[in-house]
């Protein structure tokens, strides 16, 4: 269909994408992808570390995922939500039997900005008479009205949502490299939990929820510290707070386990997935535990929500995650990545910090360890000549946040790959680090 198309044709329909598009400008147009390299439309190829938005955990173009599609294409694309499919009830079946700890009843969307939207109504269906929602600095929900006011707020764009903003009070993360209150772990005892605590009791409205990720990632790819997301759950339970995880980017096997809860052994009262679940088709949606009062369907309804080609790309996509072991093999590649980083990060002073379990890999670029000064020119330039090299990297865009690279691959990414992304890196980073 797109053999013969006019290059000018693609300059013309350029012009017409609305300023502020995430990703608008990066010199590809991808023409296809397999596995964890994309070609463009030159016939280029690229390793790709960003899994194009951490959609594609089994890799991109998997032909299970290809056959359960076109079988469902060939039969009907869409029903509206009121009606029951084969996929809908066996992607229900399937993802149920991985569902953590007692959160067993689950919804559709299929984005995961309205997967958190979704959450946080669920969560004031059960709280119904407090006001507020905790999250922490670094957050980040989504891009809906509500969903933007409890994330890093973008400062320009936050005054626009007043109404919504003031439902929402930050707290201090866990980030142990940036200590917000200028504490080093162990021996601050898990601090920046008990300022939470301290919120609650003498400064904070009633609280609804605390929504955050387990792992934060566009904020940074922070990860926790052990006994942080334990002592919050304790807390919650103590004032009878929900608990809420968002586990859009972390679910499905990205941090070496099928959810992140299960990592850290630490389980909310609602989970929201998304992302990889469905092999790079849209897909999202809610998790509770079933002891919680479900929304009103009337609240909680969207038309495409069960698009059963997206839920037939699922159920092709948890069969190949068990049956090539995939999470495992993210927690495999994940500890052959970062030994290697750690080995560079002693050559060079401009890798600050190394931080994430599995295939969540973030690289803090600094100009001066002992300032931790950030070096957030550096981190854009290594990813974006790093292109020309046939490595796609990921880069932490918050404001004030641009200095942490990613890498966050398809986890069938093969040795031979992991090295050649490593040898690209490692090429940048010492053209970085002369330059300081």
């Amino acid at each position: 269909m797109f053999e013969d198309v006019d290059p000018k044709d693609l300059e013309e329909g350029r012009k017409y994408l609305m300023s502020g598009s995430v990703g608008g400008g990066l010199p590809i147009i991808v023409e296809s992808g397999k596995g964890a390299v994309l070609k463009d439309s030159n016939g280029k190829e690229y390793i790709d570390c960003t899994s194009q938005a951490w959609t594609f955990n089994i890799g991109m173009s998997h032909p299970r995922v290809i056959e359960a599609v076109t079988e469902q294409i060939n039969k009907i694309t869409h029903v509206r939500t009121s009606f029951e499919t084969v996929p809908k009830l066996l992607a229900l079946k399937k993802i149920g039997e991985i569902a953590p700890a007692d959160l067993k009843k689950i919804s559709f969307c299929l984005h995961g900005s309205v997967a958190n939207e979704s959450a946080l109504k669920l969560a004031i269906t059960n709280n119904p008479d407090r006001v507020k929602f905790l999250s922490p600095f670094e957050n980040y929900s989504g891009r809906t009205l509500a969903t933007i006011a409890g994330s890093w707020p973008y400062p320009p764009i936050c005054k626009l949502f007043s109404g919504f903003m003031e439902h929402f009070i930050r707290i201090p993360n866990a980030y142990c490299y940036r200590c917000p209150l200028g504490q080093d772990y162990p021996k601050c005892g898990l601090l920046c939990a008990e300022y939470v605590k301290t919120m609650i009791e003498r400064g904070c409205e009633p609280v609804i929820a605390i929504i955050l990720e387990p792992f934060q990632s566009s904020g940074g790819m922070i990860g926790f510290p052990d006994g942080y997301l334990k002592r919050l759950r304790e807390i919650c339970d103590e004032f009878g707070i929900l608990l809420i995880f968002d586990e859009i980017q972390t679910g499905f096997g990205r941090l070496g386990s099928m959810f992140g809860c299960e990592l850290y052994g630490v389980y909310p009262d609602i989970l929201t997935y998304g992302k990889a679940i469905a092999g790079g088709f849209p897909l999202a949606g809610v998790m509770q535990r079933t002891s919680l009062k479900p929304p009103e369907p009337a609240t909680d309804s969207f038309t495409f929500a069960h698009f059963p080609v997206s839920l037939a790309a699922a159920i092709a996509t948890l069969d190949v995650m068990k049956e090539e072991k995939l999470v495992e093999r993210a927690k495999v590649m994940g500890e052959y990545f970062t030994s290697r980083l750690k080995g560079l990060q002693n050559k060079y002073e401009i890798i600050g910090d190394i931080r994430g379990p599995g295939l969540m890999i973030g690289i803090e670029l600094v100009k001066d360890r002992k300032t931790k000064e950030k070096a957030s020119g550096a981190c854009h330039s290594i990813v974006t000549e790093s292109i020309e090299d046939g490595v796609i990297f990921g880069e932490s865009k918050f404001k004030g946040l641009g200095n942490v690279l990613k890498i966050k691959p398809p986890f069938v990414i093969s040795e031979a790959q992991a090295d050649r992304v490593l040898e690209v890196f490692e090429k940048h980073i010492k053209k970085q680090q002369d330059k300081l």
